[in-house]
This record gives structure tokens, sequence and C-alpha cells, in this order.
């Protein structure tokens, strides 16, 4: 039993606030939100700000693989590459960019690595 990442296949996802813009959903890497904006990263090296919370993106995103792992980082698990622990802190790679993942949000991640090991 493991993540269908071809759910993501197809489905498209549109920003919210005044530029609509269009996104495969398969082409988003992470989401990370900062001072009222969320900004999407995407494998093309694009990003997209849209005012949406978190919270809406994971629920949007639900059953797709995304993971969140931190309050303010939402990421792909189809784009993770490596996932390292230094000095007690657990790194998780996303092809050349790392991301420290919160205490709190090391389970999730443990069990989306169980279903989908690297």
């Amino acid at each position: 039993m493991g993540i269908d990442y071809s759910k993501q296949a197809g489905r498209k996802f549109t920003t919210k606030g005044t530029h609509k813009i269009c996104v495969d959903i398969e082409s988003i890497i992470y989401i990370q939100r900062s001072g009222g904006l969320s900004t999407i990263f995407l494998k093309d090296n694009k990003e997209i700000s849209d005012i949406q919370a978190l919270k809406a993106f994971e629920e949007e995103f639900a059953g797709m693989g995304f993971i969140r792992i931190s309050r303010n980082t939402l990421i792909n698990g189809r784009y993770i590459t490596k996932v390292t622990t230094n000095s007690g802190k657990r790194i998780v790679t996303l092809g050349n960019i790392a991301l420290p993942v919160a205490r709190r949000q090391v389970g999730a991640l443990n069990k989306h690595l169980y279903f989908c090991p690297i």
C-alpha cells in the first residue's frame, strides 16, 4: 500500500487572489507560507504567490502525497530525494533544496516514508 501519485497527473490548481494562474499539481515541489502569502515553488524554477493558507492547500491536496513538514511548509512527497538527520534535526532534500522538518511533523514524514521508501 503506497501513496498514489497518479492522482496528481492531469489535475490543475487555480491560484486565488487578483491574478488567477492555472498550475499542474504534479509540477509543485513545495509550498511555503510567509507574511500572509503562500509561495508555490514549481519544478521549472518558477515561483507563484497565493493568498491561501497552508491548511487550505493541505485539504485541497489531501491523498495526493503532500506532507506538512513544518508550520510554514508543505512538500510534494514525489520529489523527496533524501532524508537525513544532522545533529538531531531531520532534513528533507527535494532535489537540490534542503528543508528542515519540525519536531512535531517527523511522525507524518516517517509515515509517508513507510508507505513510499526512497
